[in-house]
């Protein structure tokens, strides 16, 4: 005679988990923003680790930071509104440029690129479309919930 807990043991053993008990872990999504997509890139800081978002004119993103990457939407109002802005000052080349004095430890850049183009550093502020595009970023990094990671992590490439 077969002691219970044997059988038990060897039914376990012939019987294949459930699938359902496996644990599934979804691959990480790529920054890979499409061609007609505007990137905002702030530099980060030896305080604050900096970050890349992907904005489409339909309202779609992509928000890479330390974490890795995410998708996320903006409003449709809020991407109508970047593009348009983008499109008036263009070329990107001219925005900003002025020069600030920033914190060692807190300091960061932020600019954004366009179509091949890339803006100068825009968290000094200097035409009206800089402040503007500076505004519109702040909107932008609301919507997303895109808060600033401590230490001196940079993005995932």
């Amino acid at each position: 005679m077969i002691p219970f807990a044997a059988l038990v043991l060897v039914a376990q053993m012939a019987t294949p988990p459930a699938q359902a008990d496996a644990v599934r872990i979804a691959p990480p999504i790529a920054f890979a923003p499409p061609p007609d997509a505007a990137v905002i890139e702030n530099s980060g800081s030896t305080n604050f680790a900096g970050y890349r978002i992907a904005v489409s004119p339909n309202g779609s993103a992509l928000y890479a930071a330390p974490g890795g990457v995410r998708r996320g939407r903006v409003t449709p109002a809020t991407a109508r509104w970047l593009f348009r802005t983008l499109r008036e000052n263009a070329p990107l080349s001219a925005l900003g440029g002025t020069s600030c004095m920033k914190s060692v430890s807190f300091g960061t850049s932020t600019t954004i690129a366009w179509h091949g183009e890339r803006s100068a550093d825009l968290s000094c502020g200097g035409s009206p479309g800089t402040v503007e595009l500076t505004r519109t970023i702040g909107v932008i990094e609301k919507q997303l919930d895109v808060v600033p990671a401590p230490g001196n992590r940079r993005y995932k490439q």
